[in-house]
């Protein structure tokens, strides 16, 4: 593909330029840049950002940074997440190493400030790489592309990160600076390998009906390749993928690469719609844009990532955090927490943070948020992940709709010796406002238990 911008056509042999678009777009595009400032200075108005996928940067970035700026390295594995087998890089090499060197400065904050330069990097890197869309309605509906939109109110700072790369690599790629544009495949792919690796997949299976130097094209990808293989690996070595169903993985990884595809796809669309010189277009993609991010706020659960960012105080860890201070509370002692869904998981940073270790990772396929066919099952979990406390809230059965807390409660009525006697024994430590704290004795667990799946 070409880079140049196109010139404007002319009528006729007077050379007076025919215009390409309906008026206003401009003023369209103002207003949503307006908007934008806006709603990053009001994230940036949070030390923490409470939404579905945000606390996984702040719980990793954390991690990361007191090994660097304690030990002088990098840390290569995470002994804290995970019942012990996690690592520092499941993804995010790029974005998190850059947050934690200016965790000194910033502490938390610097998680924030990177989660919003990642969705703005993605809109220049947009920009750049597509410059025909710089102007008029074409660039208001790259600012109303709801995969960058939510990529900010969800915390998906690894992700924009790496479509920002990406993206930046197409441009160079249309400059004719092939290798260069490798390379920041490359890394894209790294940064978040999950999805950005099949979305660079794909985008090369597309362009090898297009590209006139098909060997060109594929010998580039490869060094792109060489580049990410190792985050790739990491990947399946992650107990979040280990500790998750096959069933798990294929629908978060469908449900999860399909919108995120936008951010790619929509810029080349918008290409082609321009290519057709219909001036009614324009100004009608903005409008399915904006149709677009309303028709998603439903079934992707927007509506609790506006409410992470407009929240200006919280106070839903409480309880928890008096658990945390009291002496019952073991640092070093394995936890699982079963909470709702309110609180983005900043309950499982405070039990990070005051000492304590989590028996999954920060993602939802590692946390077994499921129903347990019987208790045997639901010891062999508490077996496998060497749990030595789970800490129960009411909320967390009626937001979760699992059976997990009626199997705790019928733990601790099961004698503690005999022949009825389980081979995990529980028995509650603390009630307090909501929530149960029980304590796990796990004597009867088989040596060498697999993870549960």
């Amino acid at each position: 593909m070409d880079a140049g911008v196109e010139a404007p056509d002319a009528v006729g042999g007077g050379g007076i330029e025919r215009p390409t678009e309906i008026p206003g777009g401009k003023f369209v595009a103002a207003v949503f840049a307006a908007i934008w400032i806006a709603i990053g200075a009001i994230y940036l108005d949070h030390h923490v950002v409470q939404s579905s996928d945000s606390m996984n940067n702040y719980v990793h970035v954390w991690w990361i940074a007191r090994e660097l700026w304690h030990h002088g390295w990098l840390p290569w594995r995470m002994p804290v997440l995970g019942h012990g087998d996690a690592y520092a890089y499941p993804y995010g090499f790029v974005n998190w190493t850059v947050a934690a060197l200016f965790w000194p400065l910033f502490g938390n904050w610097a998680v924030t400030l990177a989660t919003v330069a990642g969705a703005v990097g993605c809109i220049v890197a947009t920009f750049v790489a597509f410059p025909e869309l710089r102007e008029g309605w074409w660039a208001a509906a790259v600012l109303a592309n709801p995969a960058i939109i939510e990529s900010l109110l969800f915390g998906q700072q690894a992700f924009a990160w790496g479509a920002a790369l990406l993206l930046f690599g197409i441009a160079c790629w249309r400059r004719g600076r092939r290798f260069t544009a490798a390379i920041l495949v490359g890394l894209a792919q790294a940064t978040h390998a999950p999805i950005v690796l099949p979305i660079g997949l794909l985008l090369v299976l597309i362009a090898m009906w297009f590209v006139p130097d098909r060997r060109a094209l594929l010998r580039y990808y490869a060094i792109s390749l060489v580049v990410a293989l190792p985050a790739a690996i990491l990947v399946f070595a992650s107990p979040g993928y280990a500790d998750s169903s096959e069933r798990d993985r294929l629908v978060n990884f469908v449900g999860t690469l399909a919108p995120r595809l936008l951010v790619i796809a929509l810029p080349f669309l918008f290409l082609w719609l321009r290519s057709m010189r219909i001036r009614a277009l324009a100004p009608l993609t903005v409008v399915v844009m904006l149709a677009t991010n309303v028709a998603l706020q439903e079934p992707l659960n927007v509506g609790f990532q506006w409410r992470a960012v407009t929240r200006s105080h919280d106070v839903s860890t409480a309880s928890l955090d008096n658990f945390l201070r009291s002496a019952e509370f073991e640092p070093g002692a394995t936890y699982r927490v079963l909470r709702g869904a309110g609180d983005g998981k900043l309950g499982l940073y405070h039990v990070l943070l005051a000492g304590g270790r989590l028996d999954s990772e920060m993602f939802p396929e590692s946390m077994a948020i499921r129903n347990f066919a019987n208790l045997a099952e639901y010891e062999q979990l508490l077996c496998a992940r060497h749990v030595d406390f789970v800490i129960a809230y009411d909320s967390y059965t009626s937001s979760r709709h699992t059976n997990e807390i009626a199997l705790l409660a019928k733990l601790a009525a099961a004698p503690s010796s005999g022949a009825g006697a389980p081979a995990v024994q529980v028995r509650p430590i603390e009630r307090g406002p909501g929530h149960v704290v029980y304590q796990v004795t796990r004597t009867g667990c088989p040596e060498g238990s697999p993870s549960s799946s």
